[in-house]
Protein backbone atom coordinates (compact mmCIF):
# COMPACT_ATOMS: atom_id res chain seq x y z
CA UNK A 1 0.00 0.00 0.00
CA UNK A 2 0.98 3.33 -0.71
CA UNK A 3 2.50 5.60 2.24
CA UNK A 4 1.09 8.88 -0.07
CA UNK A 5 -2.62 8.87 -0.12
CA UNK A 6 -4.16 10.42 -3.46
CA UNK A 7 -7.45 11.67 -3.74
CA UNK A 8 -9.43 14.51 -5.98
CA UNK A 9 -13.30 15.24 -4.95
CA UNK A 10 -15.37 18.01 -5.76
CA UNK A 11 -12.98 20.15 -7.63
CA UNK A 12 -10.17 19.56 -4.75
CA UNK A 13 -6.87 17.37 -5.08
CA UNK A 14 -6.08 16.27 -1.56
CA UNK A 15 -2.38 14.70 -0.58
CA UNK A 16 -2.08 13.15 2.70
CA UNK A 17 1.38 11.44 3.82
CA UNK A 18 0.54 8.66 5.69
CA UNK A 19 3.79 7.12 7.00
CA UNK A 20 2.82 8.28 10.60
CA UNK A 21 4.84 5.30 12.63
CA UNK A 22 8.23 7.64 11.09
CA UNK A 23 6.73 11.20 11.07
CA UNK A 24 5.62 11.26 7.67
CA UNK A 25 9.22 11.62 6.52
CA UNK A 26 9.60 10.89 2.69
CA UNK A 27 11.47 8.39 0.75
CA UNK A 28 12.35 9.86 -3.03
CA UNK A 29 9.56 8.06 -4.52
CA UNK A 30 7.07 9.28 -2.11
CA UNK A 31 8.19 13.02 -3.59
CA UNK A 32 8.21 11.39 -7.20
CA UNK A 33 5.03 10.58 -6.51
CA UNK A 34 3.76 13.63 -4.90
CA UNK A 35 5.48 15.97 -8.19
CA UNK A 36 4.24 13.98 -10.75
CA UNK A 37 0.56 13.63 -9.36
CA UNK A 38 0.69 17.66 -8.74
CA UNK A 39 2.35 18.03 -11.94
CA UNK A 40 -0.93 15.80 -13.81
CA UNK A 41 -3.31 17.84 -11.39
CA UNK A 42 -2.13 21.40 -13.81
CA UNK A 43 -4.31 19.87 -16.42
CA UNK A 44 -7.60 19.57 -14.78
CA UNK A 45 -9.55 22.40 -13.62
CA UNK A 46 -8.97 22.80 -9.83
CA UNK A 47 -10.17 25.10 -7.16
CA UNK A 48 -7.58 23.99 -4.61
CA UNK A 49 -4.04 21.50 -3.66
CA UNK A 50 -4.49 20.06 -0.14
CA UNK A 51 -1.42 18.51 1.34
CA UNK A 52 -1.82 17.22 4.95
CA UNK A 53 -0.60 14.12 7.21
CA UNK A 54 -1.53 11.59 9.00
CA UNK A 55 -0.51 10.89 12.81
CA UNK A 56 1.50 13.37 15.46
CA UNK A 57 3.60 15.45 12.17
CA UNK A 58 2.93 16.67 9.24
CA UNK A 59 5.95 15.58 7.90
CA UNK A 60 9.72 15.11 8.89
CA UNK A 61 11.45 16.02 5.43
CA UNK A 62 13.70 13.36 3.94
CA UNK A 63 13.83 10.03 5.22
CA UNK A 64 17.03 10.21 6.99
CA UNK A 65 18.52 7.21 4.92
CA UNK A 66 17.93 8.91 1.40
CA UNK A 67 20.89 11.25 2.54
CA UNK A 68 23.25 8.56 2.95
CA UNK A 69 23.61 7.59 -0.59
CA UNK A 70 22.94 10.83 -2.74
CA UNK A 71 21.66 9.96 -6.62
CA UNK A 72 20.45 12.93 -7.08
CA UNK A 73 21.54 15.97 -9.00
CA UNK A 74 18.77 18.63 -7.73
CA UNK A 75 17.76 18.52 -4.17
CA UNK A 76 14.48 16.56 -4.24
CA UNK A 77 12.88 18.81 -1.62
CA UNK A 78 13.63 21.43 -3.81
CA UNK A 79 11.79 20.62 -6.63
CA UNK A 80 8.95 19.27 -5.18
CA UNK A 81 8.65 22.95 -3.45
CA UNK A 82 9.14 24.02 -6.79
CA UNK A 83 6.16 22.04 -8.26
CA UNK A 84 3.69 23.08 -5.08
CA UNK A 85 4.79 26.94 -5.46
CA UNK A 86 4.17 26.76 -9.40
CA UNK A 87 1.17 25.36 -9.05
CA UNK A 88 -1.64 27.01 -11.22
CA UNK A 89 -4.13 26.53 -7.82
CA UNK A 90 -3.85 27.38 -4.41
CA UNK A 91 -2.30 25.50 -2.06
CA UNK A 92 -2.71 25.05 1.13
CA UNK A 93 -0.99 22.79 3.48
CA UNK A 94 -3.16 21.31 6.88
CA UNK A 95 -0.25 21.35 9.59
CA UNK A 96 -1.94 18.46 11.91
CA UNK A 97 0.94 17.85 14.20
CA UNK A 98 4.64 19.14 14.23
CA UNK A 99 7.14 19.58 11.64
CA UNK A 100 10.94 19.10 10.55
CA UNK A 101 13.54 19.88 8.19
CA UNK A 102 12.38 19.49 4.88
CA UNK A 103 8.38 19.28 5.58
CA UNK A 104 8.87 22.67 7.07
CA UNK A 105 9.87 24.23 3.31
CA UNK A 106 7.02 22.31 2.11
CA UNK A 107 4.71 23.85 4.55
CA UNK A 108 6.19 27.29 3.79
CA UNK A 109 5.92 26.93 -0.24
CA UNK A 110 1.99 26.52 0.27
CA UNK A 111 -0.29 29.20 -0.16
CA UNK A 112 -2.20 29.04 3.23
CA UNK A 113 -1.37 27.34 5.92
CA UNK A 114 -3.32 26.14 8.54
CA UNK A 115 -1.80 24.48 11.97
CA UNK A 116 -2.53 22.79 15.38
CA UNK A 117 -0.93 25.17 17.69
CA UNK A 118 0.78 22.31 20.18
CA UNK A 119 3.14 21.62 17.10
CA UNK A 120 6.78 21.91 17.13
CA UNK A 121 8.70 23.14 14.24
CA UNK A 122 12.73 22.28 13.66
CA UNK A 123 15.12 22.16 10.98
CA UNK A 124 17.67 20.36 11.98
CA UNK A 125 20.10 20.79 9.13
CA UNK A 126 22.88 22.29 11.15
CA UNK A 127 22.83 19.37 13.15
CA UNK A 128 23.43 16.76 10.41
CA UNK A 129 26.44 18.85 8.81
CA UNK A 130 24.20 19.67 6.01
CA UNK A 131 23.92 23.07 3.98
CA UNK A 132 20.54 23.91 3.62
CA UNK A 133 19.40 25.14 -0.14
CA UNK A 134 19.41 29.00 -0.70
CA UNK A 135 15.70 28.78 -1.86
CA UNK A 136 14.72 27.32 1.03
CA UNK A 137 16.75 29.68 3.26
CA UNK A 138 14.88 32.62 1.67
CA UNK A 139 11.86 31.11 2.16
CA UNK A 140 11.89 31.24 5.88
CA UNK A 141 13.41 34.07 5.59
CA UNK A 142 10.02 35.71 4.39
CA UNK A 143 8.11 34.19 6.35
CA UNK A 144 9.93 33.71 9.99
CA UNK A 145 11.84 36.80 9.44
CA UNK A 146 15.96 37.08 9.92
CA UNK A 147 16.02 36.66 13.47
CA UNK A 148 14.15 33.18 14.22
CA UNK A 149 15.87 32.04 11.08
CA UNK A 150 19.06 31.81 12.06
CA UNK A 151 18.04 30.55 15.35
CA UNK A 152 16.52 27.93 13.15
CA UNK A 153 19.18 27.28 11.20
CA UNK A 154 22.48 28.33 13.09
CA UNK A 155 21.64 27.43 16.02
CA UNK A 156 19.30 24.44 15.27
CA UNK A 157 16.72 25.16 17.46
CA UNK A 158 12.88 24.10 17.97
CA UNK A 159 9.96 26.62 17.66
CA UNK A 160 7.02 26.51 18.94
CA UNK A 161 3.61 28.60 19.24
CA UNK A 162 5.12 31.42 21.27
CA UNK A 163 7.34 32.08 18.93
CA UNK A 164 5.75 31.21 15.50
CA UNK A 165 2.49 33.12 16.46
CA UNK A 166 4.67 36.35 16.02
CA UNK A 167 5.33 35.38 12.57
CA UNK A 168 3.57 34.39 9.60
CA UNK A 169 4.22 30.92 9.72
CA UNK A 170 0.19 30.27 10.19
CA UNK A 171 -2.59 31.88 8.45
CA UNK A 172 -4.99 29.78 10.85
CA UNK A 173 -4.01 28.63 14.25
CA UNK A 174 -6.50 25.95 15.88
CA UNK A 175 -6.62 24.26 19.13
CA UNK A 176 -7.64 20.72 18.25
CA UNK A 177 -5.57 18.78 15.60
CA UNK A 178 -8.23 17.71 14.47
CA UNK A 179 -9.88 21.41 13.43
CA UNK A 180 -7.03 21.46 11.15
CA UNK A 181 -9.02 19.73 8.54
CA UNK A 182 -12.36 21.30 9.33
CA UNK A 183 -10.57 25.08 9.07
CA UNK A 184 -8.89 23.54 5.38
CA UNK A 185 -12.23 22.68 4.15
CA UNK A 186 -13.79 26.12 4.47
CA UNK A 187 -10.76 27.26 3.20
CA UNK A 188 -11.26 25.63 -0.48
CA UNK A 189 -15.06 26.07 -0.49
CA UNK A 190 -14.19 29.65 0.04
CA UNK A 191 -11.79 29.20 -3.16
CA UNK A 192 -14.22 27.64 -4.98
CA UNK A 193 -16.54 30.30 -4.99
CA UNK A 194 -14.27 32.66 -6.45
CA UNK A 195 -13.13 33.63 -10.13
CA UNK A 196 -10.62 31.04 -11.49
CA UNK A 197 -8.92 33.17 -13.72
CA UNK A 198 -8.51 35.73 -11.20
CA UNK A 199 -7.27 33.95 -9.18
CA UNK A 200 -5.17 31.60 -10.75
CA UNK A 201 -3.69 35.18 -12.62
CA UNK A 202 -2.99 37.08 -9.31
CA UNK A 203 -1.49 33.58 -7.59
CA UNK A 204 1.35 33.82 -10.54
CA UNK A 205 1.53 37.91 -9.88
CA UNK A 206 2.34 37.42 -6.35
CA UNK A 207 4.91 34.71 -7.14
CA UNK A 208 6.51 36.82 -9.91
CA UNK A 209 6.28 39.97 -7.30
CA UNK A 210 7.92 37.93 -4.33
CA UNK A 211 10.75 36.50 -6.78
CA UNK A 212 11.14 40.17 -8.04
CA UNK A 213 11.13 39.12 -11.31
CA UNK A 214 7.16 40.74 -12.10
CA UNK A 215 6.83 41.15 -15.40
CA UNK A 216 4.59 44.32 -16.20
CA UNK A 217 3.48 42.72 -19.65
CA UNK A 218 2.43 39.31 -18.64
CA UNK A 219 0.66 41.14 -15.15
CA UNK A 220 -1.42 43.56 -17.92
CA UNK A 221 -2.00 40.11 -20.21
CA UNK A 222 -3.35 38.84 -17.31
CA UNK A 223 -5.59 41.61 -15.99
CA UNK A 224 -6.84 42.13 -19.10
CA UNK A 225 -7.61 38.76 -19.67
CA UNK A 226 -9.83 39.14 -16.60
CA UNK A 227 -11.59 42.20 -17.69
CA UNK A 228 -12.41 40.38 -21.20
CA UNK A 229 -14.07 37.36 -19.18
CA UNK A 230 -17.18 36.27 -19.18
CA UNK A 231 -16.55 35.69 -15.49
CA UNK A 232 -16.12 39.27 -14.73
CA UNK A 233 -19.32 39.56 -16.87
CA UNK A 234 -21.21 37.19 -14.61
CA UNK A 235 -20.02 38.68 -11.37
CA UNK A 236 -21.55 42.02 -12.61
CA UNK A 237 -24.57 40.81 -13.51
CA UNK A 238 -25.10 38.70 -10.23
CA UNK A 239 -24.11 41.89 -8.19
CA UNK A 240 -27.07 43.68 -9.72
CA UNK A 241 -29.34 40.73 -9.20
CA UNK A 242 -28.48 40.14 -6.22
CA UNK A 243 -27.54 36.44 -6.38
CA UNK A 244 -24.21 34.69 -6.10
CA UNK A 245 -22.37 34.51 -9.47
CA UNK A 246 -21.36 31.12 -11.24
CA UNK A 247 -17.80 31.25 -12.39
CA UNK A 248 -16.55 29.15 -15.50
CA UNK A 249 -13.20 30.10 -15.70
CA UNK A 250 -13.48 31.70 -18.55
Amino acid sequence: MSSIDIKCEQNCGIITINKPQIHNALALDDIFKICSTVESWQKLSLSAIVLTGKGQSFCSGLYIEELKDRKWRENPISVLCEKIENSKFPTICGLNGSVYGGGVEIALSCDFRVAYSDLALAIPAVKLGIHYEPKGILRALRIFGPSLSRRLFLLGETAYFEDLKKTSFADFWVDESNKVSVITKELVEILKGNAPLALKGMKKTFNDLERSSISALNADSRIQACFDSEDHKEALKARSEKRNPVFRGR
